[in-house]
């Protein structure tokens, strides 16, 4: 059951800040190719909580298509200042 909380993350090589997630015990699909798409790590839903990922919508993405896209843009903005997400 642990592979249900694992999610394989994918950053965009154009963009990023574009991420894609791949659930452990689904196969990874072609759009992910090492190219466009490059491998960054992998988080366990039950307990990490990158900005940005919505582990609901993850799962049903992973019943949808196979793959949930998410983005994990800067939070904050102030005059010449900017605090970046963790």
């Amino acid at each position: 059951m642990c592979a249900r909380k694992t999610f394989y993350i994918f950053v965009a090589a154009t963009d990023g800040e574009q991420f894609c997630a791949v659930r452990q015990d689904q196969p990874i699909p072609a759009i992910i190719d090492g190219v466009r798409w490059m491998y960054v790590g992998c988080i366990d839903t039950a307990r990490d909580k990158p900005y940005g990922f919505d582990a609901d919508a993850a799962h049903a993405a992973m019943r949808r298509g196979g793959v949930y896209l998410y983005r994990r843009e800067l939070m904050f903005r102030r005059a010449n200042f900017l605090l970046e997400a963790a």
